[in-house]
């Protein structure tokens, strides 16, 4: 026992029922922990304005969104949208999606503008009440353009093409480039295939599968073009130079006919046509001379945090320095940097305690945490001031950051220093200590100040763990009755009020909405009914499975029809009428038909 401290996992002071008010603690701290998890939960509420369109053509429609996410609203207000007539709207919606434990909802405000002229028109901000607060979107700017007129005896204009396009084509060595696979279209597209895939030499590549994919529009050269991001990937150059990247080669199925003796949904021409996407230069620069002596070759922007195990020590412990940073560059790249401590030191060599990367909004980000493990050669007292330097893309110059100061008193130990570290702090709430044997507990003293608090508290982290035990049974035992079956019997009715949803679509004749309801409809029925779950959907499973029940095989190529329409209808897009009334049509007598065969 060194200074009144004892070296076991815990720190012992000389107070009596040591154990016990361990006991109270932990289960106060069990109490925070679980609010801290609740608090953690909550998802940021934001309110936010979208169009499908910043650039259109005259005579040509354009949908502007208002979402609230993760709260409920009231006074909702739409802004002046001059320049533009209303054609339909507000349509309102509503979504609530739970992944992973976490739930987020989303409140939306949708309307459709015809534009009365060409020019650019800037759209104010909508405004929504929140508990007391007013919220407001950002203003959006629209630039209706004159459609091109194509001269007698020119070249037809370009009807599908597939472009590959960098956010940036000059960047410094290991920085972040994001490239997009964009398909521009004009024809209705059936479907695609990548022939070949690009390659990346010189770069560290790897795939982005979470990003904006929304159907959008845009204008080039006075055509409107429907596009779509097929494909994205993030790269970090690992080399100097001008790096060339080949085009990718795709096979896209263009509808080019529809039969119109049958139905919407037969006998379409698809004609398969070979595309490759340009070729794309990127001029990777080498970091600026000179280098700062404590660079960590991270290149991007980042966070970091340091935190310090103890703040008292004696010259028998080690302490730990734990560095978690988070940014957008080369993460696997990024090795330990010096963190330029006294001299009165011992620096063991670093550890890694975690890397991983992860997508957020569109990007590649990458967390890494280090633990640096300290022995002092003697005792006093250290202002510990570690720092972090990287090369900053934003600013164009290294930046060196230095959040924390710390104040560490270390005192004269006994001389004997532990051979072997037991479990070196993996996070950054546990402290290192060294096991001894020459230990002893006292009972005596001042008894705790008040026995019945104490004990309750004592007490309450069995309780709580007996409570969760509980409502697991109850849980275990509701969940007897099968929740698919139960999904099953509700399935025609949700169908139903989805289908509902779609004719008040067809009426306004919003052809995105309308497809979108007829999808969810049909997936919705096929997956609750089938017992699908939904993260295995496939048009193959739902094959399967309905020849598996005996299904008619006309039903069967009927729904795999309307599914594969609203998948083209969605990307490419379809505002026929007649054909948006048949599909409803359809969609209504095939649920009809393939219920009453399996009741």
């Amino acid at each position: 026992m060194v200074n009144g401290e004892s070296h076991l996992p815990f720190t012992i002071y000389h107070s009596p029922f040591t154990i016990q008010f361990m006991i109270a603690r932990i289960a106060l701290l069990f109490l925070l922990s679980i609010s801290l998890s609740s608090l953690l939960a909550q998802d940021k509420v934001s309110f936010e304005a979208s169009t499908d369109a910043k650039q259109l053509i005259e005579n040509e429609y354009v949908q502007i969104t208002f979402t609230l996410n993760n709260a409920q609203g009231t006074s909702f207000k739409a802004p002046n949208f001059t320049g533009f007539e209303v054609v339909n709207g507000p349509s309102r919606s509503n979504s609530m999606t739970i992944i992973n434990g976490q739930r987020s909802q989303k409140m939306g405000y949708s309307y459709t503008l015809l534009p009365k002229k060409i020019g650019t028109f800037k759209i104010g901000a909508a405004t929504i009440n929140v508990k007391g607060k007013k919220l407001q979107t950002a203003p959006l700017t629209i630039k209706v353009l004159k459609a091109k007129a194509v001269p007698k005896g020119g070249a037809a204009r370009q009807e599908v093409f597939v472009k590959v396009e960098a956010d940036t084509t000059a960047v410094y060595l290991g920085q972040q480039v994001v490239i997009n696979y964009k398909l521009y279209t004009t024809a209705d597209i059936e479907n695609y295939d990548i022939i070949k895939e690009a390659d990346y030499p010189g770069f560290y590549s790897q795939d982005i599968r979470r990003f904006n994919a929304r159907v959008l529009r845009e204008v080039i050269d006075g055509v409107q073009y429907t596009t779509k991001v097929l494909k994205r990937i993030a790269l970090f150059p690992q080399q100097s130079g001008l790096l060339e990247i080949e085009p990718m080669s795709l096979r896209l199925g263009v509808i080019v006919g529809k039969s119109r003796t049958n139905s919407f949904f037969y006998n379409n021409k698809i004609k398969p046509i070979n595309v490759k996407t340009n070729a794309l230069s990127i001029h990777v620069k080498n970091l600026p001379q000179p280098q700062p002596a404590n660079f960590s070759g991270a290149v991007g922007t980042y966070n970091i945090a340091f935190n310090l195990s103890r703040n008292k020590i004696t010259t028998d412990d080690v302490v730990s320095i734990i560095l978690a940073i988070r940014g957008d560059g080369d993460i696997k790249r990024l090795q330990p940097p010096n963190l330029d401590l006294p001299a009165d030191f011992e620096l063991y060599d670093p550890k890694i305690l975690e890397e991983q990367s992860q997508e957020n909004g569109g990007l590649l980000s990458g967390y890494k945490k280090i633990e640096y493990l300290m022995l002092p050669k003697k005792p006093g007292r250290y202002r510990l001031s570690p720092a972090f330097t990287y090369f900053d893309t934003d600013s164009l110059k290294y930046v060196t950051l230095q959040p924390n100061v710390f104040n560490l008193s270390i005192s004269q130990g006994s001389g004997t220093v532990a051979n072997n570290v037991v479990n070196p702090v993996a996070t950054q709430q546990k402290d290192i200590r060294f096991i001894k044997t020459a230990t002893s507990f006292s009972t005596k003293g001042t008894p705790f100040p008040k026995i019945g608090l104490f004990y309750g508290l004592s007490l309450l982290p069995f309780l709580l763990l007996g409570g969760a035990f509980t409502y697991k049974r109850i849980q275990d035992k509701n969940s007897n009755i099968d929740i698919s079956i139960l999904k099953s019997r509700k399935a025609q009715k949700v169908a139903k009020q989805r289908l509902q949803v779609a004719e008040q679509h067809l009426t306004a004749k919003k052809s995105r909405a309308f497809y979108d309801e007829i999808s969810k409809a049909l997936l919705g029925y096929t997956s609750d009914k089938l017992k699908i779950p939904k993260s295995e959907m496939s048009k193959d499973n739902v094959r399967e499975k309905l020849q598996s029940l005996k299904v008619s095989s006309q039903y069967v190529e009927d729904v795999m029809s309307i599914i594969k329409t609203t998948e083209m209808a969605l990307f490419a897009g379809m505002d026929n009428k007649a054909a948006m009334q048949e599909t409803y049509n359809k969609a209504v007598s095939v649920l009809s038909q393939i219920e009453e065969e399996l009741s």
